[in-house]
């Protein structure tokens, strides 16, 4: 089935961690078109490949394919095999193409596809151009699913007090009812064979150890073990973060790390502000870093399985509340941020709440307890490059509305 984005129509395809280019273009009358792809091709995110310096207001045919043909034709050679031909498609005035698509979920690891892009050129040698052949490979990290509704307020009736859904066989996301709290925040369980790393328990008023515990016997069976240490951390230390603490306090193969500066620092092994760390659940590697602003033990932790980062209150589809004080340590944090992932993929940006609405720039009031139309919690990388050129160019703590977020000083 094509989808159409813009200008250009192709073939749902595969998330993918790399590209690489592999030559075999064949120049033109407007010189040697170039094909870059980008995008993790992990599931469910979105991709996008560009077509430049070719031909203006030109035919063009996306070529995409399973293996490689490597044909002669036309004085160059066509490296898809043509499992799948888009087209035709025509290009701008500048000799351009572009699109952005959805890689589809369940794609295995280590897939390969390749693609290519020929443009009819009547100035060209053989009536023909051709982009270079990229190959994508699908990465190692774990894709995952989100619900198609998540609890918004409006059914306290009936509205489990945590909403649980299954990310993948190793992460779950739990969001807790704004019926119990406005703030409705989102949690994060992350397994790995030695240990699970909760973050987060909420703004009270839910029973966060017992569905965690939970979760936990269950993951157990599935896996034929008997038992798994528990690490309770938070994203920082405001209230609605940590109210569930005492739930876990005294409780078997379970540790509370603490909320203060010093005890994060102590128990990750954060020596300056600028250290990245890592701390490994058994097979499954987080980075962790310092990331202050927000509030003075904010960290954020990039998850290598899934390549989820999670970024706490610094940055969701919301008000992100930042004080005069606190405006350069934040500044600061968000460009480290940025720098770190900047060679990383990253399938989603989580935050731990939402008060966007699905419409572009709008909010709901601060406080509002019922949300029905509110944004999808995900983000992407590119939102944390917008943040960070936004504060870049702000002096000081201001508010600036921005399509899926406001920062609000």
């Amino acid at each position: 089935m094509l989808a159409t984005v813009g200008a250009l129509v192709l073939v749902p395809s595969v998330e993918a961690q790399t590209w690489l280019d592999l030559g075999n273009a064949l120049p033109g009358s407007a010189g040697t078109p170039q094909l870059v792809g980008q995008g993790t091709l992990i599931g469910g995110t979105h991709y996008s490949l560009e077509l430049t310096g070719a031909a203006p207001a030109s035919q063009a045919f996306l070529v995409f394919g399973q293996s490689q043909l490597l044909l002669p034709i036309a004085g160059g050679t066509l490296v898809p095999s043509p499992d799948l031909v888009a087209g035709p498609l025509e290009t701008g005035a500048g000799g351009g193409l572009a699109g952005e698509f959805t890689w589809p979920v369940g794609m295995p690891a280590g897939v390969q596809d390749f693609w290519q892009v020929w443009i009819a050129d009547a100035g060209a040698p053989g009536g023909w151009s051709a982009s270079n052949a990229l190959r994508s490979t699908t990465p190692t990290q774990l894709g995952g699913t989100f619900p198609d509704d998540w609890i918004y307020g409006g059914d306290c009736a009936n509205d489990p007090l945590i909403q649980v859904h299954r990310y993948n066989q190793d992460t779950f996301i739990l969001r807790q009812s704004m019926c119990t709290n406005f703030e409705g925040p989102f949690m994060y369980l992350l397994f790995g064979q030695d240990k699970v790393l909760l973050e987060d328990t909420g703004a009270g008023g839910i029973p966060i150890a017992a569905t965690v515990y939970s979760l936990i016997d269950t993951w157990l069976l599935e896996q034929g073990k008997t038992s798994i240490e528990l690490i309770v951390a938070h994203s920082h230390g405001h209230g609605d973060h940590i109210q569930g603490d005492g739930q876990f306090n005294g409780q078997p193969n379970t540790t509370v790390v603490g909320t203060s500066m010093g005890a994060v620092a102590n128990f990750f092994g954060i020596g300056a502000v600028t250290d990245v760390v890592t701390y490994d659940l058994g097979g499954r590697v987080l980075d962790v870093m310092a990331i202050p602003g927000h509030q003075s033990a904010h960290i954020a932790l990039y998850d290598r399985n899934t390549a989820l980062l999670l970024t706490g209150d610094s940055l969701y589809p919301g008000f992100i509340f930042l004080s005069s004080s606190t405006w350069n340590d934040f500044r600061d944090s968000i460009s480290r941020l940025r720098d770190f992932v900047e060679d990383k993929p990253v399938a989603w940006v989580m935050g731990t709440h939402v008060e966007m609405k699905s419409t572009p720039f709008e909010a709901y009031t601060y406080g509002t307890k019922n949300q029905p139309e509110e944004r999808d919690p995900q983000l992407e990388k590119k939102h944390l490059q917008e943040l960070d050129e936004a504060l870049d160019q702000l002096p000081t703590a201001t508010t600036e509305v921005h399509a899926d977020f406001i920062i609000n000083g």
